[in-house]
């Protein structure tokens, strides 16, 4: 990995998150927002901020929310690394927000990034997490108007994807991502894995366009 490309994101200020605003967002924005209105908590915690999307339509429906990121051209209110623990946050939320973020640091950490989510969170709360899939999606519609995503393992719908992953064995991530889900190494057994050593519980799983998502539970 092209450790000087990798620390640029982490120099982007909102407008750059703003200007790669796509429908694959807002889908997964559909997603975290939806499930927190239904779990209604009073206090939130996002790590990582990004385009600020999520954080402006829930903010105005929770009566504290707080946005934890490592950059500070995020504007977040703490400027921290999620690896890193923060006694100040301890106990303080009934939910936590972790949207595409786990994959930018190093599978290794996770565990313990995890770790200091849980400590965060209080009795029974809740974390949303996303994490990007590379396989290739495909979204239809049901006629009662419900969305619906059909995945393939990525290498099965091009000659050039099955060459990369069945001859070259080397499946193409986000050159600012340390892993995602289906790049060859990372299953979601071994994530799943993490979270529960981690002390949560998996509510729920789904597949959504380019992303995985859990809504799990503090035990």
């Amino acid at each position: 990995m092209n450790k000087t490309k990798f620390d640029e994101q982490f120099k982007w200020n909102r407008g750059v998150w703003l200007s790669d605003l796509d429908f694959l967002n807002w889908y997964r924005y559909f997603f975290i927002i939806k499930e927190i209105i239904n779990i209604s908590p009073a206090n939130v915690l996002e790590i990582g901020t990004g385009s600020g999307i999520v954080k402006s339509c829930l903010q105005p429906n929770v009566a504290k929310y707080t946005t934890l990121d490592i950059s500070s051209n995020l504007a977040p209110d703490i400027v921290g690394d999620v690896r890193d623990f923060h006694k100040e946050l301890e106990d303080k939320f009934e939910c936590a927000i972790v949207a595409d973020v786990l994959e930018h640091i190093p599978f290794a950490d996770i565990e313990k990034s995890l770790n200091n989510i849980n400590s965060y969170l209080r009795d029974k709360g809740k974390l949303i997490v996303t994490i990007p899939h590379r396989r290739s999606n495909f979204l239809f519609m049901s006629p009662t108007y419900k969305p619906h995503v059909f995945t393939v393992p990525t290498g099965f719908l091009s000659f050039g994807a099955f060459y990369r992953r069945f001859i070259k064995r080397k499946i193409w991530i986000d050159p600012y991502h340390c892993w995602e889900m289906g790049d060859g190494r990372i299953k979601r057994k071994h994530v799943e894995s993490a979270f529960f050593k981690a002390g949560f519980i998996v509510d729920r799983f789904q597949k959504l366009l380019y992303v995985d998502f859990w809504v799990l539970r503090k035990t």
